[in-house]
């Protein structure tokens, strides 16, 4: 790969925190083998954007200056979702077709999205390559912050689709707190609605993806894990649906700065608050 697989941010020594924060729909990049010719329409090239998380790393991408330690993946959705199952995908005469799994191939309209099947081996390949070592990462960086403190969080963060969200501002996944200490999502929750932010829990469809359902066990390994979606209709001008027809065109919406700015306050103060909460939690 060109770029360095994954994209791992570390905090200062002296103001490292128990907090680890994925940002699995962080990059908008597409492999580096694949070029224009390789999409069936010219525009599809502009999905690779399109799927990635709107602005989200104005919101996640340095808050290792906060003290928690940062993961990302420079490479699009579109091409290995990391937080999906690894087996989410649909095949057919050794021919992958997956509209919205661990990879795309298809659009929801079931039209091919490259010129090229994808096949069996192929896609194992990319997993290999792109799947496994960002769970490995996540695995590695949490077992040490785990070691380190006795226990960890994972806060696994997303800007989510203003179509699919709708008017919901922020939502917390706790797959219905089976994956967090309730204490935590209610630290979490208190700071954005203090910022005058609706908030909303365990919302179907935002419960927690793969990497929430695999890594929090706060019973059995002290490590608890929080996905937190910001509705990207917050961070742009942008009106929803004028959003989807420039995302369509490759185009990238303007910035709504005072609320990107708000956000990140909310986001800085999740984490100064986050390590006194995990050491009540497990000091009873």
């Amino acid at each position: 790969m060109v770029r360095s697989f994954p994209i791992v941010w570390h905090p200062a020594p002296r103001t490292r925190a128990p907090v680890l924060v994925s940002v699995p729909h962080y990059g908008t990049d597409p492999l580096p083998h694949i070029t224009r010719d390789d999409y069936r329409e010219p525009w599809f090239e502009t999905f690779a954007y399109g799927f990635a998380d709107t602005f989200v790393g104005d919101l996640y991408a340095d808050l290792h200056e906060q003290g928690a330690t940062v993961l990302a993946t420079p490479f699009s959705r579109m091409f290995v979702d990391v937080n999906r199952r690894r087996d989410d995908f649909e095949h057919h005469d050794g021919e992958v077709r997956s509209r919205r799994g661990v990879v795309r191939t298809h659009t929801m309209r079931d039209a091919p999205i490259f010129r090229r099947p994808l096949g069996l081996a192929d896609l194992e390949a990319r997993l290999q390559a792109l799947y496994d070592p960002y769970y490995a990462a996540l695995g590695r960086l949490l077992g040490g912050l785990q070691h380190a403190y006795g226990y960890a969080l994972l806060l696994d963060g997303h800007t989510g689709s203003p179509r699919r969200m709708k008017d919901r501002q922020v939502i917390i996944g706790t797959r219905h707190a089976a994956t967090c200490a309730p204490e935590l999502a209610a630290a979490v929750a208190a700071v954005f609605t203090r910022h005058g932010f609706e908030v909303h829990e365990n919302v179907d469809g935002y419960a927690g993806g793969n990497i929430v359902a695999t890594y929090g066990q706060p019973r059995t390994r002290r490590v608890h894990a929080l996905q937190l979606e910001i509705n990207a209709s917050l961070l742009m001008t942008t009106s929803r649906e004028e959003f989807i027809a420039q995302v369509s065109r490759g185009e990238v919406p303007e910035k709504a700065e005072g609320n990107i700015a708000r956000i990140r306050e909310c986001l800085e103060e999740v984490l100064a608050a986050l390590p006194s909460v995990l050491a009540a939690v497990h000091a009873s």
